[in-house]
């Protein structure tokens, strides 16, 4: 017996969701434990829960025991409300304040604080003690439903607890149970004032009385089935019932509301069941003395019952029991009285009544409470049969055959009725088999009913041989009588006219009188399909007869119920050869009748659908003619095509080109007023089924029925009226279900390849999103937890749901929430775009939010039915938290404990499912990513102990944070590494990794502190390594992440990072990250990003290794045999994944990882030549490969593969170009490649297509041009240095320089290829400098680059524009952008020129032609800006300049014009310049651009000498280098002036102004002037004193026939050495001391520019002030006055060069005479040259020349003037006589022709303008072929005399113009 207070151990609501099997995945253990805990509760019931007063408890005390005084009113309310005892009450309470309550602490004080508050939350608590009663009630009803069913994962655990509690001791207290919930009286009316809805409190408690009675029936009717009830129970049990009427006394439950009707309906069923099952007896026989006790006990009373309909059942089972268990049968006066029940129970439609409790939503299932009350039914049926239906009467009883259809539609019933022959319920089938076929309508329902039960082929099989055939007599037939009522048929009869059957002659019949008429029964075989083919030809027969009346038709009936059993029996057969003939017709049949009524006014409705699911059943069958058929009808909806309108328009509720036809009048016209949908559904079934085959008919029949479905259907539903409201939630569940479809199979889908389904997609999107559609989706959503559980409570079976129900609503529409923000994108290509539907979802604040979308999700989390609606929730939630840009934790409106109490607290609960537990954690994952204040909640964040408000549960700080089921992880993965492989573990370790992700590691904070956190974290890594295991990509990242943004101070991940590098574990990895699948990964379908585990652990290790190398060596530095093996690994594997290119991105990853491998290496890091050779033959294999399919390439690997290739002909130069055939197969492969970029280039220029495209689609890109072009200018310089002579063959052939020129002259005008017009220019600038040069010769340079190269004419016209630019996007010109390009061009004509001076010379002074204005604006550019890009053009068009005026003669004979411009150009730019040394400011605003000048200007600070300002002034020495170059073109030969004897005055006119004194700053037009230049003499002499410049006594000029000694050598590379000077930074240690008197700029700014250039300059300046000035000394124009101003103006302002050589060139006046001793160059007998070896006399003195002059290879400008200028001119005018200045040849000598090629080779002297440009040196081997050689005839002499020779150093051509300048002012 019960105890007389049991103590609650658990909540009843909780224990429901661990033992009820829901989910089953409580563990066996548990669920039996909890059971036995609670075995006497569940035994005593509800009875458990005490009135208030069966305990002497005082509240008031309690509560003053509890220190909870303030809660007493509240408190004692309550027990008023729930009439409980003190204690009970109070637990009630704690549980609800603990488990229940979702609002928030300050809520809660509000309620408990006001009236109103109150009782609303008393309604809560009373709702929440109802559902405990009801969840004990049914955990017994679920023991005794499943304790003996072997399948049950709990059975054992079932029949342990009900083994524990006896059947016997169950049956007992139940029954006390009944008799005290049916006596048990409603709590007293509470008065007006005392509290509010108390009517509605009545109504509640009458509910929850009637639901309880309804549970105990129930379990009585279990313990009934599995313990027979005695006497004294049934006794009871008719007592209790008949104690308020079957239900119908029950109080305050009104008839008129449709539930309470319901309930009422339900409780007088349940007791009928439980009366019937209790006189339902096996074996009456053996229960004789139990019958005729209960006869003797209950007959007066049963007598009595014959007013209810209810009691004609219980009157027909006591006379079937009296019948089969007494010998009333035998006895007439007995037997009378048994007739008499039976006609009273014939009366009160007692089979109608049973029929309606079989079809009850009560037994309409398949639980065993259903099968025990359908087999006691049953039973009953079957008993009557045996007793009264010998002569088939009973089949004439009202509703029997309902009945029994409805009882065999279930398998077992069903089963059992196919087996029997002749007793039982079989004889009413047997009626119905002699009545057919008139009669049909009953054997259709039956069959139909067998075959829902899975007997079809039985019935079917029976039905095409029916054994007679009934016709109604008839005067036409001619019978002859063979005996009493037997005849025989003497002619044959064709009863179904128009069809192939016939009745023989000589068929016997039977007669047989019927009310309807005389049944004449024919023993002759009919099928059932031609029956029904016959009444279909009736009923198109008789269609104009009918009057449109076809509701009542008995033949509309007929055929009907013939379909629907044709219907099944299609459905059926699995191939077409499976459906009969016979069964042929009427499927044909059924297109004919939907032809016939689409046409009346008022068709049956009913009876078309019927043919229309005949239509469905056959689409799997024959598709293409059903739908052939179907569309020729018109009945369905249809669209126009796709090509006239938009989706939008298709999608709204305009509906263009939409027109619903038949099937929108039938609803509006038909089914509306009868208010039922029976069309509608077979045409959802239809759209189904047919959408279901994809046969690519979207716009004729999907599309159509998706609009017609969602326009006319969905959102008018809800107002639509139903005749039973379960059609209403059918018809939703298919088109929920049928929107679900599209978004699961066709959202997966590629759709663009067929784009109508694309479009049915869309449409579906577009018009959920919406709010017509989407308001009623969320309707649905937004129905609550609470509601959908309430909904459930109320059912009685809580183990199956209905398959229409709400849940299913619910989740249908969940889901397709979930899908619609998911394919959000294919409608809104904007994904920050809300549509209609989200921002109802989203809408803040929240006091606007009605619908209150987002909290309600999170409420069926607490679901304790379903098990899918808590997952739904999840995702759906975590979907929201992705998708949504605000503030998710506003929306949720809970509190922080609140959210952890709603989900955390499921983690560590081991009850819970994994699948709940792992959607809680992606719902953490996703709010990590997106949602920080609901992330803040999950991890506790600033959240402090606080027992405020909390105070009424005694539980402060609810709910621990995911950081303490994080640390349980770490623990459990430290002790078995090998758990990462299971599904819950990987779903924290992506926690782990989202919190790296998006650096928030402070939340796990406490874990990182930790000593052993790394250690644990990282435990997989060091142990087995498991494939398909995401969590080894998670690790590496947040390692990646950890090194990258750490200071290199965490030593715990310094010790784990450094292990994972040691030999053996890095090996294991290696091979573990290289072993790659040989087939492609299966690409995701939809295009998903869920990309395969290998892939992404490779691409994580990349990363690592990157950031490792970015770091190193401040973190730690990779091993070095470690990378080696790494680096080697890598290309192996990339030469194997370059063979499937059908998956490039493993390729791609791998490229890039060797390509930052490969940046590690300074030479090669093979060990031996054999490995070098390996791994050359790898990589030409990965480069064969990649020019194989190079087209084919993504993007990124192509510029991986380039950068690979670039780097290695780097590192592998010297095997390159000494193996043959490995320069042959490389060359080839690197020229394919390039062909096809350039392919590319000439393609997309041509269409001025931008190259830069997304990189996931293009394969091309900007970048992968530049590293072509950067391989291009990496081969042309390997093999031009080191490579054979034919290396450029290949390029030949391809015409490559000729495309690449075509290719510079398309892209020059074009603004958007700037960039890529400089790098080709670069391209064009290397080959040049090659001997490839000469090839340029026959491209016709000219005709790609003159016209090109000028400006853009829009930057010519925006000089003269001064209006305001227009807005545009487009992009334009700007001068910054052009002068890289033409700086790259003039440069790129300057050195075809200088290298083929003769060829090309008419085609350079052509380029002048054009160019003239250009480079005139060129070269005044200094004037208005010296940017970088500007310095660079400048230096370019002056170089060029001072080229060409090499050739001035020719200038001027073909263009003298340009030439006068230009030198007068030259002049301006020289005066400017020269200028620019006193005006720093000036100087300091031209380097900051035109866009900056003015910020320079206004700065009032004192200027600062820095290294722009150095490096300036070095880049303007070089102009004024090459500005007196070039004048030095117009002004005597100085050797001439010094040597010749004759001076032809009249050639040549002053170029020197003769005014003296510094550059007159505000002079706008200056002229060149003597105290000009010899200003910048001075400027430059103390820039050379400022620096302290030593001279190395390099020498200027060669002795070819001299051989040096190993002495001499020495000597040479010590003065190399020693003159090898750099440019210095900027220093403020200088010295100030100067020499000179003169204004020069400050100190600071000459001590740090570069020496050997000012020296150079200075011997340029002084040779032009010499030439100039003696040429105005010996002019005759000049007056004598000027000439003695000239003479005394050189003699004073070169007082400071003459104390400069004084004290740096002169020996005797030197400093520090030791170290700086004259090197004596020697005295060298003269030998005799052999004419034959002058080539290679020329050859040794140019290498040796480049040999002695590599000190100053970087700033080759500085050269022998007088020399140089001398080589020039014997090369202009080649001439026998003339010798050269260098040597003293003496007069003996007879050879002199050819000593002279030696001394006219020197270097280049052309400075390198861009620094990223290699420049090869230069030589004039066309030079020297032109110059003509004169042999003379060997003399017999000697080839030597006894005259020196004396080579000349810096030092004595500067003393040298110290003596001519010394000199100078004394001659005339």
């Amino acid at each position: 017996s019960p105890p007389s207070r049991p103590c609650r151990s658990t909540e009843w609501k909780r224990l429901w969701q661990m033992v009820s099997g829901i989910h089953y995945e409580t563990p066996q253990e548990s669920v039996l434990q909890e059971l036995m805990k609670v075995s006497s509760e569940l035994q005593a019931g509800v009875l458990q829960f005490k009135p208030k007063c069966a305990s002497d408890i005082q509240l008031s005390q309690l509560l003053r025991d509890k220190k909870e005084e303030k809660l007493l009113a509240f408190t004692e309310r309550l027990q008023e409300l729930l009439d409980l005892e003190s204690q009970q009450c109070w637990d009630i309470l704690c549980y609800y304040l603990t488990h229940e309550y979702r609002g928030t602490a300050s809520l809660l004080t509000q309620l408990i604080s006001t009236e109103t508050g109150m009782a609303k939350l008393h309604e809560d608590i009373r709702h929440y003690y109802s559902l405990e009663r009801m969840i004990v009630l049914k955990i017994v009803k679920n023991l005794l439903l499943f304790h003996r069913v072997p399948h049950h994962p709990y059975q054992q655990q079932y029949l342990a607890v009900v083994e524990r509690l006896t059947l016997p001791r169950l049956r007992d207290s139940y029954l006390e149970q009944l008799e005290s919930l049916i006596a048990e009286m409603p709590p007293r009316k509470l008065m007006a004032g005392e509290c509010f809805h108390s009517v509605e409190r009545l109504v509640a408690w009458s509910e929850r009385n009637a639901r309880e009675i309804v549970e105990v029936l129930h379990i009585l009717l279990l313990l009934a089935e599995h313990l027979p009830m005695g006497l004294a129970q049934i006794k009871r049990i008719f007592n209790a019932c008949k104690q308020h009427s079957f239900g119908r006394m029950q109080s305050y439950l009104d008839d008129g509301v449709p539930y309470h009707r319901d309930l009422v309906r339900s409780l007088g069923f349940a007791e009928l069941v439980l009366l019937l099952k209790c006189w339902d007896f096996e074996r009456p026989e053996e229960q004789a003395e139990l019958i005729a006790k209960l006869s003797d006990e209950l007959q007066a009373e049963i007598a009595l019952m014959h007013h209810r309909p209810e009691h004609g059942p219980v009157l027909l089972a006591w006379m079937m029991m009296r019948l089969r268990g007494t010998n009333d049968a035998e006895d007439a006066a007995s037997l009378l009285r048994c007739r008499q029940f039976g006609k009273r129970a014939l009366d009160l439609r007692c089979f109608e009544q049973l029929n309606e409790l079989v079809a009850h939503p009560m037994y309409d299932d398949d639980s065993l409470v259903s099968r025990i009350a359908r087999r006691t039914i049953y039973n009953l049926l079957g008993h009557m049969c045996d007793l009264f239906d010998g002569d088939g009467s009973c089949a004439r009883y009202s509703g029997i055959y309902d009945l029994l259809c409805g009882l065999v539609a279930y398998p077992q019933l069903a089963k059992d009725f196919c087996n029997r022959e002749d007793d039982g319920a079989r004889s009413l089938y047997k009626t119905l088999l002699e009545n057919f076929p008139l009669d049909f309508t009953n054997l259709a329902k039956l069959a139909q009913a067998l075959s829902k039960a899975g007997q079809g082929n039985y019935i079917k099989g029976q039905l095409e041989a029916l054994p007679i055939m009934a016709i109604l007599y008839d005067e036409n037939l001619q019978l002859r009588e063979v005996g009493a009522d037997e005849f025989e048929l003497t002619a044959s009869v064709e009863p179904f006219p128009r069809i192939d059957y016939t009745i023989p002659a000589g068929t016997t019949c039977t007669a047989i009188q019927h009310p309807s008429g005389c049944y004449m029964h024919f023993r002759t075989q009919v099928n059932f399909f031609d029956a029904l083919h016959h009444e279909i030809n009736c009923l198109l027969r008789e269609t104009s007869l009918l009057h449109g009346d076809y509701e009542s038709s008995e033949r509309i009936q007929r055929v009907q119920s013939g379909l629907k059993f044709l219907k099944g029996a299609v459905q059926r057969s699995r191939t077409i050869s499976e459906v009969s003939v016979e069964m042929v017709h009427p499927t044909e049949m059924c297109i004919e009748l939907l032809h016939k009524f689409k046409s009346v006014q008022c068709p049956p409705a009913s009876l078309l659908a019927s043919c229309l699911d005949v239509c469905t059943a056959l689409l799997p069958l024959v598709d293409e003619e059903i739908f052939t058929r179907i569309s020729n009808l018109g009945i369905l909806p249809t669209v126009s095509e796709k090509g006239e309108y938009d989706i939008k328009h298709y999608a709204t509720a305009m509906g263009v080109g939409f027109e619903p036809r038949f099937l929108g009048s039938v609803i509006d016209n038909v089914e509306k007023k009868n208010e039922r949908y029976e069309f509608l559904l077979s045409y959802l079934c239809f759209l189904r089924t047919y959408t279901k085959l994809k046969r690519n008919r979207a716009m004729q029949l999907e599309v159509p029925g998706l609009i017609f479905m969602l326009r006319d259907v969905f959102p008018h539903l809800q107002a639509w009226h139903f005749r039973l409201p379960q059609e209403k939630q059918k018809i939703f569940f298919e088109i929920l279900s049928y929107i679900c479809d599209i978004l699961d199979v066709v959202g997966n889908e590629n759709v663009s390849q067929c784009p109508d389904r694309e479009l049915l997609l869309k449409i579906c999107i577009y018009s959920l999103l919406n709010l017509d559609n989407g308001l009623i989706l969320l309707k649905f959503v937004g129905v609550g937890n609470a509601y959908v559980q309430y909904t459930m409570e109320l059912e009685s079976n809580w183990m199956q749901q209905q398959p229409y129900g709400l849940t299913m609503l619910v989740r249908l529409s969940m889901r397709i929430l979930m899908q619609l923000l998911r394919l959000k994108d294919r409608i809104y290509e904007n994904r920050d775009q809300l549509s209609p539907l989200e921002a109802l979802i989203y809408t803040q604040p929240k006091q606007r939010d009605t619908l209150r979308i987002i909290s309600t999700v999170c409420s069926y989390m607490c679901n304790i039915f379903d098990r899918w609606l808590p997952l739904l929730a999840c995702r759906l939630l975590k979907r929201i938290a992705m998708e949504f840009k605000m503030s998710l934790l506003a929306c949720l409106d809970m509190e922080a404990d609140q959210i952890r109490l709603t989900f955390i607290q499921k983690l560590p609960d081991e009850l819970e499912s994994d699948s709940i537990k792992m959607a809680i954690l992606e719902l953490v994952d996703a709010c990590i990513a997106k949602q920080p204040g609901v992330t803040e909640a999950f991890f506790k964040v600033n959240y402090n102990q606080d027992t405020k408000n909390r105070s009424l549960m005694g539980t402060p700080n609810i709910g621990d944070s995911i950081v303490k089921y994080m640390k349980e992880f770490l623990d459990a993965l430290c002790s078995e590494p090998l758990t990462v492989q299971e599904e819950l573990p990987s779903k924290v370790m992506t926690i782990y990794h989202s919190l790296w992700k998006h650096n928030l590691q402070i939340l796990v904070e406490d874990l990182l502190k930790r000593k052993d956190f790394w250690q644990k974290l990282t435990a997989p890594l060091f142990a087995d390594l498991l494939p398909k295991v995401r969590i080894y990509t998670q690790l590496l990242n947040i390692i990646s992440i950890e090194v990258y943004t750490g200071n290199g101070s965490n030593a715990a991940l310094l010790d784990v990072v450094t292990k994972l590098f040691q030999a053996p574990h890095f090996e294991s990895w290696l091979n573990f990250i290289f072993n790659l699948p040989k087939e492609p990964a299966s690409p995701k379908p939809n295009g998903g990003d869920d990309l395969p585990d290998w892939i992404c652990r490779l691409q994580a290790f990349k990363d690592l290794i990157v950031i490792m190398l970015k770091k190193q060596p401040k973190f730690m530095t990779i091993p070095e045999s470690q990378f080696k093996l790494m680096a080697q690994k890598c290309l192996k594997v990339l030469v194997d994944r370059s063979f499937y290119p059908e998956d490039m991105r493993p390729f791609i990853i791998l490229a890039e990882l060797y390509v930052f491998l490969l940046l590690q290496f300074k030479h090669s890091y093979t060990n031996s030549a054999d490995e070098e050779q390996e791994l050359m033959e790898q990589l030409l294999q990965l480069v064969s490969r990649v020019c194989s399919c190079y087209d084919d390439l993504h993007v990124r690997a192509k510029e991986a593969c380039l950068a690979i290739v670039t780097k290695c002909a780097h590192l592998y130069a010297g095997l390159l170009v000494r193996d043959a055939s490995i320069s042959l197969r490389f060359l080839n492969s690197v020229l394919s490649i390039i062909c096809s970029e350039l392919h590319y280039m000439e393609n997309s220029v041509a269409s001025d297509t931008p190259i830069t495209v997304d990189n996931t689609t293009s394969k091309s890109s900007t970048n992968s041009l530049l590293l072509c072009l950067n391989l291009l200018k990496a081969v042309a310089t390997i093999f031009h240095n080191d490579g054979p002579g034919n290396w450029d063959l290949p390029f030949v052939s391809v015409r490559l320089f000729q495309r690449l020129l075509c290719c510079v002259s398309q892209t020059l005008p074009l603004v958007s290829k700037q960039h890529l017009s400089v790098q080709l220019l670069d391209v064009l600038i290397v080959f040049a400098k090659s001997h490839c040069s000469v090839e340029f010769l026959h491209c016709d340079i000219g005709s790609y680059l003159w016209l090109r190269l000028k400006p853009p004419k829009e930057l010519i016209m925006s000089r003269l524009d001064f209006s305001k630019p227009v807005a545009s996007t487009k992009q334009r010109w700007t001068a910054e952008q052009w002068w890289p390009v033409y700086a790259r061009g003039v440069e790129f004509v300057t050195i075809i020129y200088e290298k083929h001076r003769q060829c090309f010379l008419k085609p350079t002074i052509q380029f002048v032609g054009i160019h003239e204005k250009t480079l005139m604006d060129v070269l005044q550019l200094s004037q208005q800006s010296l940017e970088p890009a500007a310095m660079q053009m400048i230096k370019a068009v002056i170089t060029f300049v001072a080229s060409l005026s090499e050739d001035h003669k020719y200038w001027q004979q073909e263009h003298k014009s340009s030439l006068q411009s230009i030198m007068l150009s030259v002049q301006g730019l020289f005066c400017h310049t020269s200028s620019l040394f006193h005006q720093h400011r000036n100087l300091k605003c031209l380097l900051a651009g035109r866009h900056s000048q003015l910020e320079v200007l206004r700065s009032t600070e004192s200027l600062c000498m820095d290294d722009e300002l150095i490096a300036a002034c070095n880049d303007l020495t070089e102009i004024i280098i090459y500005c007196t170059k070039s004048f030095l073109r117009f002004s005597p030969d100085l050797v001439n002036l010094l040597c010749s004897n004759i001076y032809e005055s009249h050639r040549w006119h002053p170029i020197l102004d003769v005014k003296f004194g510094a550059p007159k700053m505000s002079q706008e037009t200056q002229t060149l002037t003597f105290g000009m230049v010899l200003n910048m003499v001075n400027i430059y002499v103390k820039a050379l004193n400022m620096q302290n410049h030593g001279f190395s006594e390099v020498p200027l000029n060669t002795l070819p026939n001299v051989e040096r000694g190993a002495d001499a050598a020495d000597n040479d590379e010590t003065d190399i050495g020693r003159g090898n000077q750099t440019t210095r930074t900027f220093s403020k240690s200088l010295s100030t001391t100067s020499i000179s008197s003169v204004s020069c700029p400050a100190s600071e700014l000459l001590a740090n520019m570069d020496g050997q250039l000012c020296l150079l300059a200075l011997e340029h300046l002084t040779m032009l002030v010499a030439s100039q000035g003696i040429c105005v000394l010996r002019s005759q124009q000049v007056e004598t006055r000027w000439k003695q101003i000239v003479r005394r103006e050189i003699s004073n302002e070169l007082m400071v060069y003459h104390e400069f050589v004084r004290r740096k060139v002169i020996v005797d006046y030197r400093e520090n005479r030791g170290p700086w001793m004259r090197r004596k160059q020697g005295i060298f007998k003269l030998k005799f040259h052999d004419p034959a070896k002058g080539f290679a006399a020329a050859s040794s003195s140019r290498s040796t020349d480049i040999v002695r002059r590599s000190a100053s290879a970087a700033k080759d400008l500085r050269v022998n003037v007088v020399r140089r200028q001398h080589l020039q001119q014997q090369l202009r005018t080649p001439s026998p006589h003339k010798f050269d200045m260098s040597h003293d040849i003496s007069a003996i000598s007879a050879q002199t022709g050819v000593q002279n090629a030696a001394a006219m080779v020197t270097p280049d002297s052309r400075k390198r303008l861009y620094p990223n440009i290699m420049f090869g040196n230069t030589f004039l081997e066309e030079e020297l072929a032109t110059i003509e050689v004169q042999f003379f005839p060997p003399v017999s002499d000697q080839g030597f005399c006894e005259q020196s020779q004396v080579q000349l150093v810096e030092e004595d051509y500067l003393q040298l113009m110290s003596f001519l300048f010394s000199v100078m002012p004394h001659c005339e």
